[in-house]
């Protein structure tokens, strides 16, 4: 009888035959020949895998029969892998970690860090073999967040962008931020204070808070984000309206050439011709010359009395206004200011013409630019060439005027 568990692969068993006794012997030819040779018959005790293969993860050798223990590494996003294996043996049958394979295959869920499995073989007659499947799942290396939670303030959030800067009012004096991790094995700290579970508070005097949350994935990879909070400071605040309304009541009006002395009440005239040099668009304000005389008390020179011009004043002030205003070519006699309205532009003899771009200080303002819509104008071959810029909106209207000047000799036509 075999002894069950043997230890070899094969056990010989040697049958002889001798006889006992006296007298002769006779009909026994293969006895004799077992007892002189000897009959070996071998017999297996041991039954085991033909294929194993793992989807998901890589074997760190090749499958061997013989060979009972593997390794494999699995990344951190592989949630399972697929084993399937089969034996040399029809009647074998194979389980898993105690569970039965269907089909000679089975889905294996991972957990993060080392995951074995045992394979056993079995087929109630040879020895039970076990064959050993050690998988790690790597721990994760996502340290990023998904968003900044503000409960003052906002801030326009990138996983990938990691500098911020957010205001808030003077009246604000502290602000919880709630940070939301993208990988929930990651942890995150806000200047130091654990805010997995709820925001941190931050305390905020005036001026710029630096903030530093740090995000360290399950691996121990960090990521830091800052966020750079500023409370406003209300005497500046009101330092900076001031300067604002200043500004605003002191704007300019179109700007006027003041005669000299001799001319007495001539008129100062300023003409724009169009692109198709049809019809001329005209610019003039006359001014008397007079001595100076109190405001409060005396009419303007005009015809306007004291409260006719204030309220002119305030319509101009609400008549829109040209955020910028270039030239292709030339040399201004000073930058643009949105309240200065007359600009003198040296350009060469040879320029024919310019092209001009404006940018309108509110929305849904038209600009003309000599009386249409072509950004590029005309220049006449003479010393002065006026061209008119408009903007306009509502009815209302402004009027800005270049004045290019070539240095060519004035004839007694162009007075």
């Amino acid at each position: 009888m075999l002894k069950k568990g043997a230890k070899g692969k094969s056990m010989k068993v040697i049958l002889a035959g001798s006889l006992i006794g006296m007298g002769t012997i006779t009909g026994l030819p293969d006895v004799k020949a077992a007892e002189e040779t000897g009959i070996i018959q071998e017999v297996d005790t041991k039954v085991g895998l033909s294929k194993l293969e793992i989807d998901g993860a890589t074997l760190n050798q090749g499958f061997s029969e013989s060979i009972l223990d593997y390794r494999a590494t699995a990344e951190n996003d592989v949630e399972k892998i697929t084993l399937q294996a089969e034996s040399r043996s029809g009647d074998a049958t194979i389980f898993v970690n105690g569970t039965k394979l269907t089909n000679g295959m089975a889905n294996l869920p991972l957990q993060t860090g080392m995951n074995t499995f045992e394979i056993t073989v079995s087929d109630d007659v040879n020895e039970t073999v076990t064959y050993t499947v050690k998988v790690e799942k790597l721990q994760s290396g996502d340290n990023h967040l998904n968003s900044i939670g503000l409960s003052q303030g906002s801030l326009a959030f990138d996983p990938n962008v990691t500098a911020y800067f957010a205001s808030v009012e003077n009246k604000v004096k502290s602000v919880t931020i709630s940070p939301s991790l993208r990988d929930s094995n990651a942890h995150v700290m806000v200047n130091g204070m654990d805010a997995v579970k709820s925001g941190v508070k931050v305390e905020l005097p005036i001026g710029e808070t630096a903030v530093k949350i740090i995000v360290t994935a399950e691996n121990g990879d960090e990521r830091t984000y800052t966020l750079t909070l500023t409370r406003a400071d209300v005497k500046k605040q009101e330092k900076e309206e001031a300067v604002v309304s200043k500004d605003v009541k002191s704007q300019k009006q179109p700007a006027i050439e003041k005669p000299s002395s001799t001319e007495g009440d001539k008129p100062v005239t300023l003409s724009a011709r169009s692109f198709n040099d049809q019809k001329p668009t005209s610019v003039s304000q006359t001014v008397k010359v007079a001595q100076p005389e109190n405001p409060l008390t005396k009419k303007m020179s005009t015809g306007i009395d004291e409260g006719s011009a204030t309220e002119h004043l305030e319509k101009e002030d609400e008549a829109p206004v040209l955020h910028s205003l270039t030239a292709s070519t030339g040399s201004w006699n000073k930058s643009f200011d949105s309240n200065e309205h007359t600009y003198h532009i040296e350009v060469n003899d040879d320029i024919t013409s310019v092209e001009l771009q404006g940018a309108a200080g509110s929305n849904g303002a038209t600009i003309e630019y000599d009386g249409g819509n072509k950004k590029k104008v005309k220049l006449k071959n003479k010393a002065k060439t006026a061209i008119s810029v408009t903007v306009s909106k509502d009815g209302k209207r402004r009027t800005y005027v270049l004045v290019f000047e070539k240095d060519i000799k004035v004839e007694m036509d162009e007075e």
